[in-house]
């Protein structure tokens, strides 16, 4: 069984919410910690904790991590799925700890208790994880990484890189063994009408929490189908039988006006597993099996 840290900015798109219901009911990995990032990181640890007390899961460790970009200062605004908490953070307080570390040392202790395979996942903007290997920079030994961001066949400049490039820069160029899932693949796994209504009708619990975070998200973004971005990320982590994968190396852009943020294939050793295609339909028929069953 692998050992997973989960590294989200759960609370605005949906796919956070569906990834950590992959990752809490995969058998495939047992996930030690979360760390929470970008932004309002103590509302999305409370996000966290709600769907794991629907799950009776309660010997995870959460803990909020950095809410700024390395360098670029950001406005901190509430994620739109808060209203879902409904009064829920008094609740959570026993529940509630520092730690009394930073986000860096909190991900690398579980990596040096670890008896087995460690593996990151990463859902969101890269600042967590690039300031634990600047720190701990021997961890790139112990653990590897799975990313949702970057996109590697299109010129966009994806949002998780975008929010952060220079932490993207140093991951990157880490060492770290790094599956990238892009969001050229992602976008080939969506829920269609019929996904979504069978996901909001179920009658288990956490579902239908997470039910509640997608009628807010539906009310922000006026969006009805929800991309599963961040859960191919988890599945990754444990499977690639859903995804094509082809090792390349990836340069960071940080300084063009127009292309900060892209993620862009260059020459030279490889520095990433990158996928480049997936069986969507199989994936999004596994996803609603083990998260519904």
């Amino acid at each position: 069984m692998l050992n997973v840290i989960f590294d989200t900015d759960i609370g605005d798109d949906i796919d956070d919410a569906l990834a950590l219901l992959l990752a809490l009911k995969s058998p495939e990995i047992n996930v030690k910690a979360v760390s929470t990032v970008c932004g309002d990181v103590e509302t999305r640890a409370m996000l966290t904790l709600r769907i794991m007390e629907e799950m009776g899961v309660r010997d995870i460790p959460v803990k909020p991590g950095v809410s700024k970009p390395l360098l670029e200062s950001r406005p901190t605004d509430k994620p739109n799925q808060a209203v879902a908490l409904e009064g829920w953070e008094s609740r959570l307080l026993d529940r509630w700890r520092s730690y009394g570390m930073s986000v860096a040392d909190f991900i690398t202790s579980f990596i040096e208790e670890s008896k087995g395979e460690t593996v990151i996942v990463s859902v969101g903007p890269l600042t967590n994880i690039a300031l634990a290997l600047a720190s701990n920079p021997w961890i790139v030994d112990k653990a590897r990484l799975v990313m949702m961001g970057g996109c590697f066949s299109r010129q966009v400049a994806e949002y998780n890189i975008r929010r952060d490039p220079e932490a993207a820069g140093i991951v990157f160029e880490s060492g770290i063994p790094l599956t990238m899932v892009g969001l050229d693949v992602t976008l080939k796994c969506i829920m269609n009408d019929k996904q979504v209504e069978a996901f909001k009708s179920s009658k288990l619990q956490e579902v239908r929490f997470v039910s509640k975070m997608m009628d807010a998200w539906m009310h922000c973004t006026k969006s009805r189908n929800p991309i599963l971005h961040d859960p191919l990320a988890v599945a990754v982590s444990f499977t690639e039988s859903f995804v094509t994968v082809k090792p390349m190396r990836i340069s960071m852009e940080v300084r063009g006006e127009y292309t900060r943020g892209f993620t862009v294939p260059v020459d030279g050793a490889p520095n990433a597993n990158v996928c480049v295609d997936v069986k969507g339909d199989a994936f999004l028929d596994f996803y609603m099996k083990r998260v519904l069953e």
